[in-house]
């Protein structure tokens, strides 16, 4: 792998595979790599392991399919990570990694990925995918996965309530027939019940804000504001503090009321509609989350 990404190239599921067996082939005493379950598709979820501390920390991506370019970016991290010789990859590899486990998933919906970038000719169910898209063989925009379901809608948080729900499968906002029903949300489901994590990030696109509270008690809501303010400090992004009823049914709503860690919804870039980030904006989208491992990693260990 190389530190720098062609700018021009979409980061696929192919793509992904590729690379994390290259580093596992270069850094077998380092890392560990795992399949956590499998897609709709029969796609590999994989999760890469870096580190060998009781403290961890998990970092995931893709979970809504026009959002591959969190799936980039989290493999960028794995590379600076292992490789990257400056500050703050090497303060993290030679100062915290017997302390701190990191947990990479890069691509939750590695379906719904190949189809945005590809089309519905690697998809199996091409007649319906194209009705549940009103009859449009255009898939840009498509979040969900290839059952029609918004795979960050799928988890047992306040599910009953979720709102803006379709009712049918659909490219985005459909929660499903019941929570976990869809095979890619069973296996993170699984594999974070497994892990015990201290801390998760679910990193998303667009909007440049961080989600961070949902309904928590004031009590943990005081114990977490200090690391929420940390990342919204290096990354510039904005806090959001939640208005009213919070939808729920995501990831991070989840994590935080089962387990009342820290967890952190990070959407990545500029608001630019319904539609995957545009590349030339990986530069800059790097150099706001440059300091999030590092910002977590310091805060669990003081």
């Amino acid at each position: 792998m190389e530190n720098d990404f062609d700018s021009k190239q979409m980061y696929s599921y192919q793509k992904l595979k590729i690379d994390l067996n290259d580093v596992k082939k270069q850094f077998p005493d380092q890392v560990e790599l795992i399949t956590i379950g499998s897609s709709v598709e029969g796609r590999d979820l994989y999760a890469l392991r870096i580190g060998s501390g009781k403290k961890a920390v998990l970092c995931h991506g893709a979970h809504h399919a026009r959002e591959w370019m969190t799936t980039r970016l989290i493999v960028d991290f794995i590379n600076h990570l292992l490789t990257d010789c400056s500050w703050p990859w090497l303060s993290i590899r030679e100062d915290w990694l017997t302390d701190i486990t990191f947990w990479f998933i890069p691509m939750v919906n590695p379906d719904g990925v190949t189809l945005v970038q590809g089309g519905i000719n690697d998809l199996s169910n091409r007649k319906e995918l194209i009705d549940w898209n009103n009859n449009s063989t255009d898939f840009t925009g498509w979040k969900a996965n290839s059952r029609g379901v918004d795979l960050n809608r799928q988890y047992p948080a306040d599910w009953e309530s979720i709102q803006a729900d379709p009712g049918q499968p659909s490219s985005s906002h459909y929660k499903g027939s019941h929570p976990l029903s869809e095979p890619e949300t069973q296996a993170i489901y699984q594999f974070v019940k497994q892990y015990h994590f201290d801390c998760a990030i679910a990193y998303h696109s667009s909007g440049e804000e961080i989600f961070w509270r949902y309904t928590l008690p004031d009590d943990l809501v005081d114990q977490h504001r200090p690391l929420a303010e940390r990342l919204a400090e290096v990354t510039r992004y904005r806090l959001i503090e939640p208005e009213g009823t919070p939808s729920g049914g995501g990831f991070t709503d989840w994590f935080l009321t089962q387990f009342q860690k820290p967890a952190f919804t990070i959407e990545i870039a500029p608001s630019i509609g319904p539609r995957p980030v545009p590349d030339h904006l990986y530069k800059q989208i790097f150099q706001a989350n440059e300091l999030v491992l590092y910002t977590i990693a310091s805060y669990l260990i003081d």
